[in-house]
């Protein structure tokens, strides 16, 4: 599991402010390391980073974590400051900061099917487990590619990615379509990946899928951008991940 006393020596070098205030935060649960909750403690590198942005800006952070379906129904008219993991397009209206995390999505398949995938419009031949909104948030529902404005009936969604690990393991599809490090750390912490030559990785989405927050207040709003770009610029970013076991990387979209 992660090294929390890592993050705590990122945290005490930072400029010892004291929080002016804590703002509630709403985060997307189910795809560890980034985001996960034990027992009533909501926990994850993306957790860290904002925590960190904020912290910066002299805020503390409460967070809650729920499925996207439920964020984006109940953002509007809930207490929260914040919430985080958007697209552009989510929460209009709303100020949304700059990209502060990045995931690689991959299709990946069991060596042992020899499946081989040479475009994305191969992904049609298949039974497919895919995150929630992916197919969306990849473009694939675009027309490009292939693939159809809807998302095909071979396709099946998941909220929760440790189910959607699960059922590709229990050989209930062909292809899963996931970040990798998230694969990598489901299957390592569920036992299901006794190697990773068991697995073919398909490269099939090489453009790293940036997240952002939205924020209620412009202000705050761009506050996280400034802070954010301090924490990248002197290495507390990069920490963050290796306090995870997760190599990551030194600037959100690198």
């Amino acid at each position: 599991m992660c090294k929390r006393w890592q993050f705590a020596l990122v945290l005490a070098l930072l400029p010892a402010l004291s929080a002016a205030e804590d703002l509630t935060g709403i985060f997307t649960s189910g795809k560890a390391p980034y985001l996960w909750v034990e027992g009533s403690e909501v926990r994850g590198a993306e957790l860290d980073i904002v925590s960190a942005v904020l912290r910066r800006a002299g805020f503390g952070v409460q967070a809650k974590a729920m499925s996207n379906n439920r964020l984006l129904a109940t953002f509007a008219e809930s207490e929260a400051d914040f919430a985080a993991g958007l697209q552009p397009a989510d929460l209009s209206g709303y100020c949304h900061t700059a990209v502060y995390m990045s995931y690689h999505n991959v299709a990946i398949t069991k060596r042992s099917r020899h499946i081989a995938l040479d475009g994305i419009a191969g992904l049609l031949g298949y039974k497919v487990a895919i995150r929630q909104y992916l197919y969306q948030d990849l473009g694939l529902d675009r027309g490009s590619n292939g693939m159809p404005a809807s998302m095909p009936a071979n396709f099946m969604e998941f909220a929760s990615q440790d189910q959607q690990v699960r059922f590709f393991f229990a050989d209930r599809a062909d292809v899963i379509i996931l970040d990798r490090t998230i694969f990598e750390w489901y299957a390592k912490q569920l036992g299901l990946l006794a190697s990773r030559d068991a697995i073919e990785i398909h490269d099939l989405f090489p453009k790293r899928h940036g997240v952002r927050a939205v924020f209620k207040d412009a202000r705050k709003c761009s506050q996280f951008d400034h802070n954010l770009a301090a924490i990248v610029a002197d290495g507390t970013y990069r920490t963050i991940w290796k306090s995870y076991n997760v190599e990551g990387t030194a600037d959100p979209l690198r």
